[in-house]
């Protein structure tokens, strides 16, 4: 026997859980308790939902031969491949793990500091004073941009336009919701043969003339096949900057409706940054759950679960959780600041576990150089007081009007101004 749940038809829930997550993420909730299930076609069999910190710990500490996350992340498999790391389990899993790891911690991924810093301070130069600009696409090509250069060590934009355009096509709604149900996949297979193709001939040239200074060199020189390194490429230029840029979407937005936020970050006081980069990861996750698939029973929130369901930590609603969180929709950076932080069972958009996302840190000091290079030019406002809801696209939430802000020089004569400017240079 399962929690109870929403008891309209799976169809239904699957529309819900593509056009609206969140709502019926608090819906099922505020009816039904937590733990509850839900039955869509996104799964193949029912999921439960669990979000206090215990069912997390559980679920997240649980061994390989009680609970699997390739399982649960099946349905990216036609994208990212069957060696990606987002689909492995056990051995296969850990290795790629390990293959993956070095080059986004310690020093590797701070050296790629000041190139982060200087593209974002490009991408801030751009934008026209003074008129509304919508904040998503921007991030999306800053992020892109971005990726590319870390993992290859230069633009190739043929390469670069063949992702982008094979990522659009799983931004519509229609498009997902009819593949979720009937599998129909209107022509993507044909979009992702091109990026196959450009990483085929990327390959073939890093293999014959490695110039080291790139993951992709890493990962041929850790010995990975044409198969596996396909696979791994695809979800770090995919996975490494879609997150990203949905949330760096979310941030623009929240710091345009809080300008004291944005004065502190400004001054650059210790530790600030960080502080926001998690509030804004908090109140506005990117990813809704991080999922198992139970293959042994498990016990979770006082139920016993059989093998064959899913199993999914909710990042949303564990980030709500008012015993956990102070009035938990207000943005309040200064929550992480301090020894009343919350721990990692509490706070995962990043999931957690063997799981945890390999390049967790590699993408929170990303957001952090771009929002110090937003902060030290440009003042942000809302073109409407009113917050953007969160819309999914593919399989991020991301700001409904696509984070429409307007920004606005900061005047050269503002000691703040100078003071941080120096800071980021």
């Amino acid at each position: 026997m399962l929690p109870p749940g929403p008891s309209a038809p799976p169809a239904l829930q699957t529309w819900e859980w593509l056009a609206r997550p969140t709502a019926l993420l608090r819906r099922s909730a505020a009816r039904h308790g937590v733990p509850f299930t839900l039955r869509t076609a996104w799964t193949d069999a029912p999921m439960v939902v669990v979000s206090d910190p215990a069912d997390v710990r559980a679920v997240f500490a649980a061994p390989a031969d009680v609970a699997i996350a390739g399982a649960s992340s099946s349905f990216i498999e036609p994208f990212v491949g069957p060696s990606s790391i987002l689909v492995l389990d056990g051995p296969a899993h850990l290795r790629q793990r390990k293959l993956m790891l070095p080059p986004f911690h310690g020093e590797r991924m701070r050296a790629h500091r000041d190139l982060i810093a200087q593209l974002a301070a490009t991408e801030v130069e751009r934008w026209p004073a003074g008129e509304p600009l919508a904040m998503h696409p921007r991030m999306q090509v800053l992020t892109l941009d971005i990726i590319m250069r870390v993992v290859f060590g230069a633009e190739l934009p043929a390469l670069r336009t063949a992702i982008r355009q094979t990522l659009d096509m799983t931004m519509s709604l229609p498009r997902m919701l009819f593949f979720s149900l009937t599998g129909n996949d209107f022509g993507f297979r044909r979009a992702l043969d091109a990026v196959e193709a450009g990483l085929s001939a990327v390959i073939r040239e890093r293999r014959a003339a490695p110039s080291g200074d790139a993951i992709v060199d890493d990962l041929i020189a850790a010995g990975s096949d044409d198969d596996e390194l396909r696979d791994q490429l695809v979800t770090l230029l995919a996975a490494g900057h879609e997150t990203t840029a949905g949330a760096l979407a979310w941030a623009l937005e929240r710091l345009a409706r809080h300008p004291r936020v944005v004065e502190r970050l400004r001054d650059d006081e210790p530790g600030y940054a960080d502080a926001v980069v998690k509030e804004v990861l908090r109140t506005r996750p990117v990813l809704t759950i991080a999922a198992r698939k139970l293959v042994a029973p498990l016990s979770v929130g006082g139920w016993d679960l059989p093998a064959g369901v899913h199993v999914a930590p909710c990042i949303y609603l564990t980030h709500r959780r008012p015993e956990l969180y102070r009035d938990p929709t207000a943005f309040r950076p200064e929550r992480f600041l301090g020894d009343d932080a919350p721990d990692g069972y509490a706070w995962l958009p990043f999931g957690g576990g063997i799981r945890r996302c390999v390049g967790a840190a590699f993408a929170a000091m990303e957001m952090t150089e771009v929002l110090r290079a937003v902060a030290a030019r440009v003042e942000l406002r809302a073109d409407r007081p009113a917050g953007e809801r969160m819309r999914r696209r593919s399989l991020t939430l991301t700001p409904e009007r696509r984070a429409i802000v307007v920004a606005e020089p900061l005047r050269s004569s503002d000691p703040a101004c100078r003071s941080s400017a120096a800071t980021t240079a």
